[in-house]
């Protein structure tokens, strides 16, 4: 069984963070299990895993696993050399 791993997911473009699981990822999609969360196909979702900010779309449901396609990533630590130097 593959590795489980929380992350932290929110609907775009204002809704509040909850937990959910990764359970399987690939090149441009993300594999989570969502307890109790209902969310319609197309929405537009945040997933943070650590220091890492992924942008994408639902694209499948079943019961509570979630495909997500990814669009955009970030990982905020390569960020950290520009804020020190805007002091943000």
């Amino acid at each position: 069984m593959p590795e489980r791993v929380a992350v932290r997911l929110r609907r775009l473009p204002d809704g509040e963070f909850s937990d959910a699981l990764q359970t399987a990822s690939g090149e441009r999609f993300i594999e989570l299990h969502l307890a109790g969360q209902k969310l319609s196909l197309g929405s537009l979702l945040e997933i943070e895993r650590g220091s890492t900010l992924y942008w994408g779309e639902l694209r499948q449901m079943t019961g509570s696993t979630a495909l997500v396609w990814i669009e955009h990533c970030l990982d905020r630590s390569q960020l950290k050399p520009l804020q020190e130097i805007w002091g943000e």
